[in-house]
């Protein structure tokens, strides 16, 4: 936006709200956020160029505030806001830049168009500023709409409803859009993307911008988006802040930057991962959070199947007052279940599909005996009778 039009006014930015609540001109107190947020827009884009342009300089104090916009009024019908920047002249070539970035962006998501790119983002600038953007909106209520008219305040409008927001945010929130090429994440990029699954607490959701935080056991920290509003009251149902919520496991899109873990676009489920409180359960829960190739090589996660498997085992191993048997990831994303004695070995394997696979050999035998089974009952009754 230019300070000065050739008339000699103040070009001004145009929103209008639609919906029954904003006849008459009426603009509640609720529905001055969407103009925050696009304030906040504005000036998240604006500081990037600026810090592109100083990059060894702190941002001015008075930056943010020179970049502050103003409802210069509001016209009858549903509420049409006209908006100026409280200060014209201060920092005014950002406000054009941070302006037209805004503008473009809203146009291209709401649009189907290609995503613009602005060099002065990096990675997590970028991050910040789509998020931002995907926020507009949130507000609205069935048949309401906000438009914004970028350019001219006669110019044709984006038009944001609950409907066309969902189908910007997946616009916004795709990572493919903007950090790699149509192809896949390569060496380059330092970003790789893989179907896997990740178990931890958490901490924090955004429904709004269908985000959530995890904090896994070693404390380390990833985010991530999902796109199927089911998955929301399955994280509702265990979230906590102090990271105290119940074990997770959360599979998707699991995306790593330069070998570290970053983000899900998109997770795709979302379970409890619960074990007992025993020796054997802290080890199960070990083995829940070991990703692919956790013995160095090719080995494969953990199936949740084969960790409930193992956990009903080892319970009725418990309760028969049978010794603690030692507990070990196999690299086929199974559990094996093991005694080795002086006396021979028997072993239990519950494999990734959580089918049992039992063996046992006494000392001094030549061959040992297998056998196979379909559930924990009756691979428990092949331990039993080995015992005995």
């Amino acid at each position: 936006m230019s300070a000065m039009g050739d008339d000699g006014a103040s070009e001004l930015k145009r929103v209008r709200l639609r919906g029954a609540r904003f006849e008459g001109g009426r603009l509640p107190i609720a529905s001055l956020v969407e103009l925050q947020k696009y304030q906040e827009i504005i000036q998240i884009a604006a500081a990037a160029e600026w810090r592109q342009e100083h990059p060894d300089e702190d941002l001015p104090a008075d930056f943010a505030e020179s970049l502050a916009l103003t409802i210069e009024r509001i016209e009858e019908g549903s509420a049409d806001v006209f908006l100026a920047y409280e200060q014209q002249q201060a920092y005014v070539a950002y406000q054009d830049e941070a302006q037209e970035a805004a503008d473009s962006f809203l146009v291209a998501a709401y649009s189907g168009s290609p995503l613009p790119s602005l060099s002065a983002l990096d990675r997590d600038g970028d991050e910040i500023f789509r998020n931002a953007l995907s926020l507009l909106g949130s507000s609205l209520e069935a048949e309401q709409s906000i438009e914004f008219y970028p350019g001219k305040p006669d110019s044709t409008p984006v038009v944001i409803t609950q409907e066309t927001r969902g189908q910007a945010i997946e616009r916004l929130s795709r990572i493919e859009d903007f950090l790699i090429a149509d192809e896949e994440p390569g060496e380059s990029s330092g970003l790789h993307k893989a179907q896997e699954s990740v178990v931890g607490h958490v901490t924090a959701i955004d429904a709004a911008r269908k985000r959530f935080d995890l904090v896994l056991d070693d404390g380390s920290r990833l985010h991530g988006f999902y796109k199927s509003d089911l998955l929301l009251e399955d994280f509702r149902a265990v979230v906590h802040e102090a990271a105290k919520g119940p074990l997770t496991r959360i599979q998707g899109d699991l995306q790593t930057r330069n070998g570290e873990l970053w983000r899900f676009w998109p997770a795709t489920s979302i379970e409890r991962v619960q074990f007992d409180e025993a020796p054997w359960g802290q080890r199960l829960a070990e083995f829940a959070g070991l990703r692919p190739g956790w013995d160095g090589s090719d080995a494969a996660q953990i199936s949740s199947v084969a960790l409930d498997g193992a956990q009903a085992l080892l319970r009725q191993v418990e309760s028969a007052g049978i010794a603690r048997p030692g507990v070990f990831p196999t690299e086929d994303g199974g559990i094996l279940v093991e005694w080795v004695s002086a006396d021979g070995v028997l072993s239990v394997e519950v494999d990734a599909e959580g089918a049992f696979e039992m063996f046992t050999l006494r000392s001094g035998e030549q061959g040992g005996k297998h056998a196979a089974a379909t559930s924990a009952i009756d691979a428990f009754r092949f331990v039993e009778g080995a015992q005995s």
